[in-house]
């Protein structure tokens, strides 16, 4: 399932592409309810089991899951359109507006130069670079370099990425994020897959001259990046603008899933997943050793090569920045100034 979270004036709701439109789940799954399994009470029955809000539908696990692929079917055979209640049940992408698929995630991560092209991308000689990613696989590299975003500064598809009076070197990250869809704690790797609900793409915005600190002659500032600052600051995770669930993407590497970053037009990112260093059963066992994830978390997996501190392309105001990674869409994002 493509499941996204969408706003019909101020009230938010869940829903889920068939073709290019938009099913209410909520209301379909009660219409469902009461036609084929004639239930009674079937709104209350639908808030319990597929609310309006992403996050709790996912803690429903595979029993909400379910009910979400039932209603589905349904609506494809019987293509009711109006609720119990007179709603609309089908919605024009046009008529609505799209939301982070997780407007506050519990927790959220982020990996920091997670693919060898990323790592190696400012070694311009094509025969030193691959020296050096093949020094890099033969580390076999095992431990995650991890930073967290606060969950406030998540924002969605369309909103504007904000160039701030403090920086001239406003940076993108196109990158591959899971949502967590069930509670785990000391997680194997093998079993990393089962505590994934699906993927979405993630827009790891940086202030690189916040995040690396040279102005004053001190060791610590010298060595050390300063990630809540650099990584930090207002708009600084979009996200979206769906949720592909993981039945459709069991496995995020066969076959690869390609991350394009464009600005104004021009391809600035294009590679795929084989590249990246630590893998995602590996960074789920990770994280969660000794820390709960829970359902709607979110975890960022890196990014690729091409970013705008190695091509000397900072965004600037005016600059329409694309990330894709298909089959989750597309985010686009106006950079306007502060």
């Amino acid at each position: 399932m493509k499941l996204v979270t969408f706003k019909v004036h101020t009230e938010e709701r869940l829903g889920a592409y068939v073709g290019d439109s938009i099913v209410d789940l909520n209301s379909a799954y009660a219409v469902y309810l009461k036609e084929v399994e004639k239930k009674n009470a079937p709104l209350r029955r639908a808030s319990f089991l597929i609310p309006a809000c992403m996050k709790y539908f996912l803690a429903g696990g595979d029993e909400a899951l379910d009910a979400a692929k039932k209603t589905l079917d349904f609506m494809n055979d019987k293509k009711p359109t109006v609720g119990l209640d007179s709603e609309k049940l089908v919605w024009d992408t046009n008529d609505v507006r799209i939301y982070a698929p997780i407007q506050r995630p519990g927790k959220l991560y982020c990996m920091a130069v997670n693919y060898y092209d990323h790592a190696t991308e400012r070694i311009k000689d094509p025969v030193k670079r691959k020296a050096e990613i093949d020094r890099l696989k033969s580390l076999n590299l095992d431990i995650p370099d991890l930073f967290q975003k606060p969950p406030t500064l998540v924002c969605n598809p369309g909103d504007p990425i904000i160039k701030p009076k403090n920086s001239e070197k406003l940076d993108y990250e196109c990158e591959l994020a899971l949502i967590i869809g069930k509670k785990g704690k000391y997680i194997k790797k093998e079993e990393a897959y089962d505590y994934i609900a699906g993927y979405t793409v993630f827009i790891d915005v940086s202030w690189r001259d916040q995040g690396f600190p040279r102005d004053v002659e001190w060791g610590m500032y010298q060595r050390d990046i300063n990630w809540t600052k650099g990584k930090g600051m207002d708009n600084a995770a979009p996200m979206g603008p769906s949720l592909v669930t993981s039945d459709e993407i069991p496995d995020p590497y066969s076959p690869p899933l390609k991350l394009i970053t464009r600005v104004n037009g021009q391809v600035r990112q294009n590679n795929d997943t084989t590249h990246m260093i630590i893998k995602i059963p590996r960074i789920l066992e990770y994280i969660s050793n000794g820390t709960t994830l829970e359902p709607g978390d979110v975890i960022s997996t890196g990014t690729v090569a091409g970013v705008a501190h190695n091509w000397n392309g900072f965004l600037q105001p005016g600059d329409i920045l694309e990330c894709e990674i298909q089959p989750m869409g597309t985010l686009v994002h106006k950079v306007i100034s502060d």
